[in-house]
């Protein structure tokens, strides 16, 4: 039989004993391309195999690298959860990374990634995209003469046909060259993990893994609300008497009153370079909307590993003149120890990625209100949420 033969009677063999892998599948086309650069890939509604690079797996194997592309679309890395201003290669190899935490048997089909990058494994697939996109970056700055990365030349881990990482990345690269956000398409892949929750019928996908995939079904939420939500729960008053309004008790023999806001807000935004400068601009064009009415002044620090800004900003300031500086690195404790240590401030908002350390709040002090908006998919939200209301958006 050919490879695309035995790839429809794997596919026919799921309907009885793989219902969630066989209901993805069917919301795909299967297509033969003998000119892409590696063995199978997925996008765009299309899985597309190479017949001459799948022609030596036997029929366990074949099985497996069917099953990886589709758990690749299940976890939606080809129609979501894209980073801005994308690396397609790295975007593959992180969900690589990703399905052989979860797959048994990935090294035997060559979707283990190169040995070369030192990264703690077990993480999430922004996560990975993360720190192996820095790795990747480091070693393209160390060029030879003639712009050939020296550190590339590495032993090849099975990605691509060639003798060094360069390789690898091309055939990564031609893997996720399909890969675009679609709602639509993860709209219909979210509506089979539905069905398969309320059937039970996950057939071999482990424990792990269903929890990894339910996951992805968090819808996004309206952030604007929630943020209208902290204003309410943070505004504040100030007492003033005056002899412009009569007591409601004694009329003009007593000082009236009156209520100015006196709520100051902070925004401590993430400058390291994984949030776009389009999308702080936007962000605090949205917050200076919801928080206008009620509020005496919002200001804004700039944060990475430590606070960037000599000090706080004004809204109309930062909005002008806040630039991403993409560094690296992001630590949320020292935002957080401004906040607590400028006993001023009602409330903090963070807008970020969310990828850093648990922040610790002070033991002797009080708590004050914070709010996460976090720019990406996954990043440390369970760890978030103790802290104050967290929503996830993909662009604002």
């Amino acid at each position: 039989m050919t490879v695309g033969e035995r790839i429809k009677t794997l596919s026919q063999d799921w309907f009885l004993t793989e219902p969630l892998l066989f209901a993805v599948l069917c919301t795909h086309a299967i297509k033969r391309n003998d000119n892409m650069g590696c063995d199978m890939r997925c996008g765009k509604g299309v899985i597309e195999y190479n017949p001459e690079r799948l022609e030596h797996f036997d029929d366990n194997q074949l099985a497996l690298r069917l099953k990886a592309e589709v758990v690749r679309i299940i976890l939606k890395h080809p129609y979501q959860r894209q980073p801005y201003n994308p690396r397609r290669d790295v975007m593959r190899l992180s969900s690589d990374l990703t399905l052989c935490d979860n797959l048994e048997g990935m090294d035997t089909i060559g979707l283990e990634p190169p040995t070369i990058f030192d990264i703690p494994r077990d993480q999430a697939f922004e996560q990975y995209y993360s720190l192996m996109a820095g790795q990747i970056i480091q070693l393209e700055q160390n060029a030879d003469d003639n712009g050939i990365p020296i550190d590339m030349n590495v032993p090849n881990s099975g990605q691509g046909d060639g003798d060094n990482l360069t390789d690898d990345l091309l055939a990564a690269d031609a893997g996720a060259s399909l890969w675009e956000e679609d709602e639509l398409m993860s709209e219909k892949v979210n509506h089979e993990i539905e069905t398969a929750q309320r059937c039970n019928q996950w057939g071999s996908l482990g424990g792990d893994l269903r929890a990894l995939i339910e996951s992805t079904l968090v819808s996004k939420q309206n952030f604007r609300a929630i943020l209208s939500q902290f204003r309410a729960s943070i505004l504040s008053t100030k007492r003033h008497l005056t002899r412009m309004r009569p007591n409601r008790r004694y009329g003009f023999d007593a000082m009236g009153s009156q209520y100015a806001y006196s709520t100051r807000l902070l925004v401590a935004v993430d400058v390291s370079g994984s949030v776009p400068d389009e999308d702080i601009r936007k962000f605090l064009a949205v917050i200076n909307r919801f928080f206008k009415q009620g509020i005496e002044s919002i200001e804004v620090i700039e944060f990475d590993s430590e606070i960037t800004t000599e000090k706080p900003l004004l809204l109309k300031q930062a909005a002008n003149g806040i630039r991403v500086i993409g560094r690296g690195g992001t630590n949320f404790q020292p935002a957080i120890d401004f906040y607590y240590e400028h006993e001023e401030y009602d409330g903090l908002v963070f807008l970020t990625d969310g990828y850093a350390p648990t922040p610790k709040l002070p033991d002797d002090k009080r708590h004050k209100p914070l709010a996460w908006i976090l720019t990406t998919q996954g990043g440390n939200e369970d760890n978030l949420k103790p802290f104050g209301p967290v929503v996830r958006i993909t662009g604002l």
